[in-house]
C-alpha cells in the first residue's frame, strides 16, 4: 500500500443524483466537494436550459464548459504573467496525466 493510499480517506459526492465514492487525502476533501458542487450546478443549469433528459449529454456539455472556463483562465493568467511556451507545454503534460488518471476510474 502506498503512502497516498494510507493517507486517503473515503469521500462521498452526489452529482446530479448519482453518488460517487472516492478515496482522497483529507486535505483534498474540501476542494473535491467544491468541484463536485461545480459539476452538479453546471449539469443542473444545462438541464433547465437544454430541456433534455439525456444525462450523458448534459455531463459532457458541463465538462466542456468547465474545461473551457479553465483553459480561458489559464490563458489569461499566462498572458498576464508572461508564461513561456515551455511552461505551457509542461502544464499541458500535467493536464494529460490528470485526464489519464481520471479515465482509469
Amino acid at each position: 500500500m502506498s503512502d497516498e493510499e494510507r493517507d486517503s480517506e473515503r469521500l462521498e459526492l452526489e452529482i446530479y443524483g448519482l453518488v460517487f465514492r472516492l478515496r482522497a487525502p483529507v486535505e483534498e476533501h474540501d476542494r473535491l466537494k467544491r468541484a463536485g458542487r461545480q459539476v452538479d450546478n453546471a449539469i443542473r443549469e444545462l438541464a433547465v436550459s437544454q430541456k433534455t433528459p439525456d444525462s450523458t449529454r448534459l455531463a459532457i456539455q458541463a465538462a466542456f464548459l468547465i474545461s473551457h472556463d479553465f483553459i480561458k483562465l489559464m490563458d489569461d493568467f499566462a498572458a498576464k504573467n508572461g508564461v513561456t511556451d515551455e511552461t505551457r507545454r509542461r502544464v499541458d503534460d500535467l493536464l494529460q496525466r490528470i485526464d489519464d488518471s481520471i479515465s482509469s476510474f
